[in-house]
């Protein structure tokens, strides 16, 4: 490749990626909105956040089996001038977001409690985490159709409509937060259940925005509303077929977690190191941002590569994808790493516990970095459908290796705090 097309290529790669960057940001303001208007109720309310996300996370790896084979099939259909496959493969997702999310919604609702008792809530915790996980999971079709809606978005290669839709959102679920968990005029205070209300609200504002721009349709793609038709099966088994892995991956790295916080719960800190890593795993999630973002590139620039049959040019944007990522990896994770006690102060108000969470975020710190680069590697291979190998790779690092180390030094060294973060790094 001349030294033009390699430029080229890292510029097509940045244009996508940055759009989702800040769309992620954006995302995350949803969840951190959350963290903040609640610390000032406590660590109990700090620690129910923290064990909630782990639990909606869950649901959110749920709605990827759909999003992944979207954005896949939707990126393959636009390389290949497949306009048939493209709308297709959006008119059954929808269908699957109905079929997968009204029974998620049910189930979601009913495990609540026994998620967060499984999790060594304490009675605080549990008083305010249920309420929050009830409203959050009758929100489920709200969250499914905006994920599955932005796939479709990003397989076209329009990484700008997703972010001015997640800018709108956010705004609005900061306002409605502050007013349900605060309380406003008629409106009283609800808690740390007011910030589900509110998370809740904003998203079923934006997903009926995401169907309104679908439906009208853009220059790759429509949603053709035909409530009468059929599901079209050897669709739907093609979108799961190659969703389903990276679902099951997300799955087993977040039911992983879960038993993660379950073992932290045995530690004597207790509910003040179930904070501190509430706070880390939020925060975590802040410095993987372009790591997903580049994931998103590498999905939609390697699939339409595939889908045009020049796999030379897919292979070549899976690698310089990962290694433009690795460059800006190295300096986010330095930054966290030395802003690690600032960063913890500002979500926790227990100057013992904040110490606690800055330990916490250097830990996580020294692992974000080969773990990104993993993600952008998932992107590459997303884009050309081979999906398989991710969730092989997560069950062994996850459960073959944090799970089993965190046991094992916990264990073996006294039940230490340190114990459970080395296993984390390893």
């Amino acid at each position: 490749m001349s030294e033009s097309a390699d430029r080229g290529s890292y510029r097509r790669i940045w244009a996508l990626a940055w759009p989702t960057l800040v769309y992620s940001v954006l995302e995350l303001s949803l969840g951190t909105a959350d963290f903040l208007m609640v610390r000032g109720l406590g660590s109990e309310a700090t620690a129910a956040i923290g064990l909630n996300r782990q639990v909606t996370f869950l649901l959110e790896s749920a709605a990827l089996a759909v999003a992944t084979g979207v954005i896949t099939l939707v990126s393959q259909g636009v390389g290949a001038g497949n306009r048939a496959q493209v709308d297709g493969a959006v008119r059954q997702s929808f269908r699957l977001v109905v079929l997968l999310g009204v029974p998620t919604t049910l189930v979601g609702y009913l495990a609540s409690r026994p998620l967060l008792v499984a999790l060594q809530a304490s009675a605080e915790t549990l008083a305010h985490g249920v309420p929050y996980l009830h409203i959050y999971f009758l929100g489920t079709l709200f969250l499914w159709t905006s994920v599955v809606a932005a796939a479709v978005f990003r397989g076209t290669g329009d990484t700008l409509t997703p972010l001015k839709l997640a800018a709108v959102v956010s705004g609005l679920n900061i306002g409605l937060n502050y007013v349900f968990v605060f309380g406003a005029g008629a409106v009283p205070a609800y808690g740390v259940a007011g910030a589900a209300i509110g998370t809740v609200a904003a998203r079923g504002l934006g997903a009926a925005a995401y169907l309104v721009l679908l439906v009208r349709g853009t220059r790759h793609a429509r949603l053709r509303v035909r409530p009468w038709g059929g599901v079209d099966w050897g669709l739907v088994r093609r979108i799961l077929r190659i969703g389903t892995s990276p679902a099951l991956a997300a799955i087993a790295r977040n039911g992983a977690r879960l038993v993660y916080l379950g073992l932290l719960g045995v530690v004597p800190l207790g509910a003040s190191l179930h904070a501190a890593v509430g706070v880390g795993l939020q925060v975590r999630l802040v410095s993987v941002l372009p790591a997903l973002a580049f994931q998103v590139a590498a999905a939609t620039l390697v699939g339409q590569a595939v889908g045009a049959r020049r796999f030379d040019l897919a292979q070549s944007i899976g690698q310089r994808a990962v290694l433009l990522l690795g460059l800006i990896m190295a300096g986010v994770v330095a930054a966290t790493f030395v802003l690690a006690e600032p960063i913890a102060a500002l979500f926790i108000v227990d100057p013992e516990v904040a110490a606690l969470g800055a330990t916490v975020l250097r830990w996580f710190a020294v692992a974000q970095f080969f773990s990104s680069l993993s993600i952008g590697t998932q992107g590459a291979l997303t884009g050309a459908g081979d999906t398989k190998p991710i969730f092989r790779y997560t069950v062994v690092t996850q459960w073959g290796v944090l799970l089993a180390l965190t046991l094992t030094l916990l264990v073996g060294l006294g039940w230490e705090p340190e114990c459970a973060l080395l296993a984390w790094v390893a």
